[in-house]
């Protein structure tokens, strides 16, 4: 299931996002589970950094924001937990293969539930780069009474958010001409049972 909210951010509050961020030293993040850490260019290859809540105040409380709401318009998860953002840059075939964001971790009550991607940049600027969703080959489920085709094109579309849930197996497309930026997030609750 995903929820989307097409061009929800503005396209100058989206370059303002992306102008803030790269003149920041960010740390870089690895996909991990729990103590281990790794990069795999097999799997990923992209530079992501976490974005810090103490300098990014807004743009973590519009993430929040619209985790919040589609919950409460889809999923109706229990989410106690809110992780920080995190800020990727896709580019020179940059892409992230098929995975899962939701893992085991020591704390049954931070289950990662839902995840959100926005897409910040102008899609006149790249090439590929698409997110796409694993749907046991079915086509993309509708939403809103959109075709397949139009969700895709939502997703790529600057100011785009899509809240989906974190089980769902999920990518993003080799980047094959320009850069792509998005914010990645994710909100956790006690194990699903």
């Amino acid at each position: 299931m995903i929820y989307i909210f097409p061009k929800a951010i503005k396209p100058e509050i989206c370059e303002t996002i992306i102008n803030d961020l790269i003149t920041q030293d960010l740390e870089p993040a690895m996909v991990g589970i729990d103590d281990f850490s790794r990069d795999d260019p097999r799997v990923r290859k992209t530079s992501v950094y976490f974005v810090p809540t103490d300098k990014n105040k807004k743009v973590n409380q519009i993430a929040w924001n619209y985790l919040k709401e589609a919950n409460r318009a889809m999923f109706n998860y229990d989410l106690t937990y809110f992780q920080g953002l995190q800020f990727a840059q896709y580019q020179d075939g940059g892409f992230y293969d098929w995975h899962i964001d939701s893992y085991v971790q020591n704390d049954p009550n931070k289950t990662r539930k839902l995840s959100l991607s926005l897409s910040l940049s102008d899609p006149n600027t790249f090439e590929g780069g698409e997110l796409e969703f694993y749907n046991g080959g079915r086509p993309i489920e509708e939403q809103n009474d959109k075709t397949g085709e139009q969700i895709k094109k939502d997703l790529k579309s600057r100011g785009t958010i899509a809240v989906f849930d974190s089980r769902d197996w999920h990518r993003v497309k080799p980047v094959v001409k320009g850069v792509r930026y998005s914010i990645v997030c994710w909100a956790t609750g006690a194990d699903f049972k």
